[in-house]
């Protein structure tokens, strides 16, 4: 494919209803939890001037070293966040999603000279990844995963493009050793085999390998990755992304389920009608079946998956399509691909308030409580929901120190995530193990993980009271901690006002509950938790006209399939 096929207005036209098709599939709806510690983690970074990190965030771990590999992912964040405000990071993730699907699709065509069967592959491969394509950096491993096999497949090695690639990968994310593994099937001398061949091949290797040494915690960085495939005990393998896709509960991928049997499909390859016209893509046939069997084993390697794939299907695909003599369409095809691919965006916005609240989950996460506590300088230890640390980090910068997040075993033992795990599940013991991990505040949700039900066995032992309740938590404190009889209150805002709405709502007040939701909506007004209450309040007043009316407004913002 050279630079004039680029420039073709037909190819033009598919790259572009490529690039909308892919950001149309930027729009999962996840509590994206990591998100915030990596984003705090930047800042660390910043601030101490140190690669090196040392825990300042939890009382379990304090002190301890961290083994943060993706530091310079954390840099980007916090830089990016600096310039732009933390909303805007659904820009980020829409523009890695689209260079990585874009690129693959160029490296598609180049493969098979069809730039319709490089659409279709991609457009696959995309939709396949979409429910795990949140804010956090293993978008760097998919787009670092295309730049590589932009960079190999079909081509000649550019040595110094290798080692400079996997200096990077190494220093974002840990699916850097995946990429050496791809690397490894790229490289080997599949059509033409001399031990020549071979040996220049594992020196190129070895420079990536080199290459990769080239981070903060050296051999270590390779050492965590082995751990998690091989570490079957480990209790950090119950978390939702490691989980087998066959397993009940985490992120699932509905298309998975059906492309796991296309590898099939690479049997026609020894056809003889279809190998006189096609070779057989090995390349693409070994990574598919490299990352069919990760994907097996652990659900967040599906969106490799479905790239690997793209590559081994796309050969396939266009001899079908030359067959069918579709090229002599492919304008008018171009131009429907489009068409759809608009179409699919319509619903969704690009405003980046409504898009950040909807798909980061930002309604889950205690705001309002967090501005009580910055407003009334509240600091210690907090045992805190697994999935709020990061927020927590993120907010108060340490001067609330958690028992244990999402860093998971970057920086936590085994013990601290099963004494979390009691804690979750009202295991019998679970107030004592709180107490006896040394806390001093807990903050918990009402509603989801026996919430109301932790809250009322805490203040039956006498041993804890009520500071503070927002509208997703509340927070107790220890008798024994010196607190103020009276706090402050939060400052006023729409995220204050959603707490006097939903605890007026609770409390059997929907006049109040709706009048607060309302004022919650002036100023968000997509606000999920507004719109939510606003009407289900108008709906139990048999207000339905004006609560479908509610409803329609909010899904104008964002078509929430969480907005009922």
């Amino acid at each position: 494919m050279s630079i004039a096929d680029i420039r073709s207005p037909t190819v033009l036209l598919l790259l572009a209803a490529g690039a909308v098709f892919y950001l149309s599939n930027g729009y999962t709806e996840m509590a994206g939890s990591d998100m915030w510690w990596h984003i705090a983690a930047g800042r660390e970074l910043i601030q101490t001037g140190s690669l090196w990190m040392v825990d300042d965030w939890s009382y379990s771990a304090h002190g301890a070293d961290w083994l943060n590999h993706e530091w310079l992912s954390d840099i980007i964040y916090y830089a990016w966040v600096s310039q732009w405000g933390v909303a805007s990071l659904v820009y980020w993730k829409w523009l890695v999603i689209i260079a990585t699907f874009v690129l693959l699709q160029l490296v598609l065509a180049r493969q098979t000279g069809n730039h319709l069967a490089a659409l279709l592959c991609s457009a696959v491969a995309v939709a396949i990844a979409a429910p795990f394509l949140d804010v956090r950096p293993h978008l760097y491993s998919l787009l670092n995963f295309s730049l590589l096999l932009l960079l190999l497949l079909g081509r000649e090695p550019r040595v110094w493009l290798l080692g400079l690639l996997f200096v990077i990968w190494v220093n974002l994310h840990g699916g850097f050793f995946f990429g050496l593994m791809a690397a490894a099937i790229l490289l080997f001398p599949w059509r033409k085999f001399s031990l020549d061949a071979l040996r220049a091949a594992v020196l190129i290797g070895l420079v990536c390998l080199l290459a990769a040494t080239l981070n903060p915690s050296g051999v270590k960085t390779f050492l965590y990755p082995l751990k998690y495939a091989f570490d079957e005990s480990s209790p950090f393998r119950q978390l939702g992304e490691w989980l087998p896709p066959f397993q009940q509960g985490g992120i699932q991928s509905p298309l998975f389920f059906t492309f796991m049997w296309a590898p099939l499909l690479g049997l026609l390859y020894f056809l003889p009608r279809i190998r006189k016209s096609v070779d057989m893509p090995l390349e693409g046939v070994f990574l598919t079946l490299l990352t069919l069997a990760m994907a097996l084993t652990s659900r967040r390697f599906i969106p490799l998956f479905g790239m690997s794939l793209a590559i081994m299907m796309a050969p396939l695909v266009a001899l079908c399509f030359d067959k069918l003599r579709l090229q002599r369409f492919a304008a008018a095809l171009a131009l429907a691909a489009l068409v759809f691919a608009g179409y699919r965006l319509t619903p969704y916005p690009l405003a980046s308030g409504p898009a950040f609240h909807y798909l980061t989950a930002e309604y889950s996460y205690p705001v309002d409580m967090l501005n009580f506590v910055e407003e009334n300088g509240i600091q210690g230890k907090v045992y805190a929901l697994y999935n709020w640390g990061g927020y927590i980090h993120w907010r108060m910068d340490g001067r609330l120190k958690v028992y244990i997040d999402g860093r998971a075993d970057t920086i936590y033992d085994a013990q601290a995530y099963y004494n979390y795990i009691k804690v979750l599940t009202s295991r019998p013991g679970w107030i004592e193990s709180i107490e006896s991990s040394g806390a001093e505040y807990i903050m918990w949700p009402h509603i989801n993980k026996r919430g109301r039900e932790k809250l009322q066995q805490l203040r039956a032992t006498g041993r804890w009271k009520p500071v503070y309740r927002d509208a997703v938590s509340w927070m107790v404190v220890r008798q024994s901690v010196n607190s103020p009889e009276r706090f402050r209150p939060s400052p006023d805002s729409p995220w204050r006002d959603m707490s006097v709405a939903q605890i007026s709502a609770w409390n059997g007040q929907p006049g109040t509950a709706i009048s607060y939701a309302e004022k919650t909506r002036e100023v968000i007004p997509w606000h999920k938790g507004a719109c939510n209450l606003l009407s289900g309040t108008l709906r139990s007043q048999e207000k339905q006209d004006q609560a479908d009316t509610v409803m329609e407004e909010c899904r104008a913002y964002f078509p929430s399939a969480y907005l009922r």
